[in-house]
């Protein structure tokens, strides 16, 4: 592979653009070091969590019994600013990384070469233009706000009382920490995680172009996917993000019944779609290369068709349609008719998509963990673990 040219990626990022990062690059933490990282999200904490459990000390709200669920009992909100906010933030290090390492993937296997690098390159450009546009911020933007006011104005605390509202006149009065979470927390939350979906159409849309270049595959490469195995190789681009997702939709679960008193089956249609749609986050973008694969295993069979048997028959020729001095078992002509069986096997059995079921049964264990607490709302977790080692004795 020495001597290879490849395109420059170093700068090629999804992540490093947008208002939140101009934000806080201004303040010198635009950095991906895990020193910066821990820092943003520490003043994520400050202008977040902190001011609401603040606000609602002020009053009354944060403790005591003045409302059904005072600040330090809504654990969804927790959860949102200390555990999925972060989740979002580390999880855009390592994507770009992917990003990267994928890129680079494609050139040093040959499935891309030196003469694709000008087409790579105006690819690289259109994806640049994307990620650095302002209006897909605005739109985040104007969406979030409108859908939290509406919210916020049509929703009052009629069936529990809750921090967010003021408990004198719950339908109308909004506490000081439930403006703050309106008009500056709950955006900014909304924002980031619409954010994600944005970085997810561009992922899409970059794959969608890189798979109408001039793809060199090879369809009896081992991976069963004509080299192009390495797109579907576990961990997942979004494995994180999915794992954020999971928690604020447990949590969400965890709520309704917790203080609504509802039933946890009235929500397995709703958990087996949302295991579903994260398979489908990383699965979804790798189908844009099933044409050219399903192209490459049709030429592929045919062509290994044909050499196969010329082969063949040549060896037929010299060993069983004319008489021959005998020999020792374990000829090369025999030994390469194996080999050849072999790789016409794997071309026969080459995929349509480059898929790795490893990546599957990983983004199904980082959307079902965040889940498992939710039992202990349903069943006696004591119970059950009795009940299942008498099964196992």
């Amino acid at each position: 592979m020495n001597g290879k040219v490849y395109p420059v990626v170093d700068d090629f990022s999804l992540t490093n653009s947008g208002i939140v990062h101009n934000f806080f690059s201004r303040l010198g933490l635009g950095g991906t070091s895990a020193r910066h990282i821990t820092r943003k999200i520490l003043y994520l904490i400050i202008i977040t969590w902190i001011p609401l459990l603040g606000l609602s000390a002020l009053q009354g709200l944060a403790f005591g019994n003045k409302v059904d669920i005072p600040f330090w009992k809504d654990f969804a909100i927790h959860s949102k600013f200390l555990i999925i906010l972060p989740l979002l933030l580390f999880a855009e290090a390592p994507f770009d990384i992917r990003l990267k390492e994928i890129t680079i993937q494609f050139f040093k296997s040959g499935i891309l070469d030196e003469k694709d690098i000008g087409k790579y390159e105006e690819i690289k450009i259109k994806i640049k233009r994307l990620t650095d546009s302002i209006w897909p911020d605005i739109i985040i933007l104007i969406v979030t706000v409108t859908n939290l006011l509406f919210r916020f104005i049509s929703v009052g605390a009629d069936q529990i009382s809750i921090w967010i509202f003021l408990p004198d006149n719950q339908t109308s009065a909004i506490s000081w920490a439930g403006i703050y979470l309106a008009v500056i927390c709950g955006p900014f939350f909304q924002f980031i995680m619409i954010r994600w979906v944005w970085r997810w159409i561009i992922w899409f849309i970059y794959f969608r172009k890189l798979a109408r270049l001039p793809l060199k595959l090879n369809p009896a490469h081992p991976d069963l996917a004509g080299g192009l195995g390495f797109l579907g190789y576990p961990p997942g681009p979004f494995i994180q993000v999915v794992l954020a997702l999971a928690i604020l939709f447990s949590t969400a679960i965890a709520e309704k019944i917790y203080f609504l008193h509802d039933k946890l089956q009235t929500f397995y249609p709703l958990m087996v779609a949302f295991a579903i749609l994260t398979i489908l986050m990383n699965v979804l973008p790798l189908m844009v290369f099933m044409n050219p694969m399903i192209k490459k295993r049709r030429e592929g069979f045919l062509e290994y068709s044909a050499l196969i048997q010329e082969h063949h028959r040549l060896f037929d020729e010299k060993w069983i349609n004319k008489e021959h001095e005998p020999v020792l078992p374990g000829i090369a002509d025999a030994s390469s008719m194996a080999d050849f069986n072999g790789s016409f096997e794997v071309v026969k059995n080459m995929k349509t998509l480059p898929f790795d079921i490893k990546i599957m049964v990983s983004t199904i264990i980082f959307t079902i963990l965040p889940m498992l607490p939710l039992i202990a709302f349903e069943y006696n977790i004591e119970d059950l673990i009795i009940k299942v080692l008498k099964m196992l004795v």
